[in-house]
């Protein structure tokens, strides 16, 4: 079975209507640019240039549109882990503004120290009263 083309970040179906990709192309589904080379057949990470064409000269930003000639689209450019930076600093922002709050593996319990402090001032100060007849006098 032969695989579908997918967006190198997200991993989405790029649509046959999208093709031939152009050098504006999009993803539909996370806006990632499609005509970079990380979508390429010819890009090769343990490369120095990360090109293994002959005759292509390498853009500087190899996730943003270029214009390179030799183009190639490849299927199975998409690699989970590889997005995980994007992924942990958005999970990270939400988390903070409130959008999906992480959830607390155990239950929040107060420390024991807390409650023996808690017993202390209660037995100081008393419960809720001004003058519990072992202090100064209220001026």
């Amino acid at each position: 079975m032969k695989k579908s083309l997918v967006c190198w970040r997200c991993g989405a179906v790029v649509k046959p209507e999208q093709r031939p990709i152009s050098r504006l192309e999009r993803c539909r589904t996370c806006q990632a640019d499609l005509h970079v080379c990380r979508l390429c057949r010819h890009y090769t990470p343990r490369m120095t240039g990360y090109c293994d064409h002959d005759h292509a000269e390498p853009p500087r930003e190899r996730e943003r549109a270029n214009f390179c000639q030799y183009f190639k689209p490849r299927n199975g450019a998409f690699a989970p882990g590889e997005g995980g930076i994007d992924r942990r600093a958005r999970d990270g922002l939400e988390a903070l503004f409130g959008k999906n709050p992480p959830q607390p593996s155990t239950p929040a319990r107060p420390l024991p120290e807390a409650g023996r402090a808690r017993e202390e001032l209660d037995r100081l100060f008393g419960e809720g009263s001004t003058d519990d007849g072992q202090g100064a006098p209220e001026v």
